[in-house]
């Protein structure tokens, strides 16, 4: 068996939110990870989305590169993001950090990366 050396990127945040988010529904969050996912050019293989009672909303995106999940907290005006995208045959870091900003500027209205932790492995 041939070794392989993996990369992987991480990226996290947690953002304050714009006051369109507040209304959006499971749908919605899962439609603006479908489309982000797909302008950075990822590839989506499953998603799954669920509304917490009283409030709040979570959304995940399978890739074939690894995932993209958020979670909405409208008590605090927050939301996280978790990106992690895996190198496979190309450098997909680039990928990663456009995912990054096409998120923080549909959800909290800025191009600001800096609230963004970033994270990269090799093994």
């Amino acid at each position: 068996m041939q070794s392989l050396l993996l990369t992987s990127h991480h990226f996290a945040a947690i953002l304050p939110v714009i006051q369109t988010v507040y209304s959006w529904t499971e749908s919605e969050f899962i439609n603006l990870l479908r489309t982000a996912v797909q302008e950075a050019e990822l590839t989506i293989v499953g998603e799954t989305s669920f509304t917490f009672t009283p409030h709040g909303v979570s959304a995940a995106v399978l890739l074939a590169e690894s995932h993209v999940a958020l979670h909405f907290w409208p008590e605090h005006g927050k939301i996280t993001i978790d990106i992690h995208i895996c190198d496979y045959n190309q450098s997909n870091h680039s990928k990663a950090e456009h995912l990054a900003d096409l998120l923080t500027q549909a959800l909290s209205g800025t191009s600001n990366l800096s609230a963004w932790k970033r994270f990269t492995a090799q093994g």
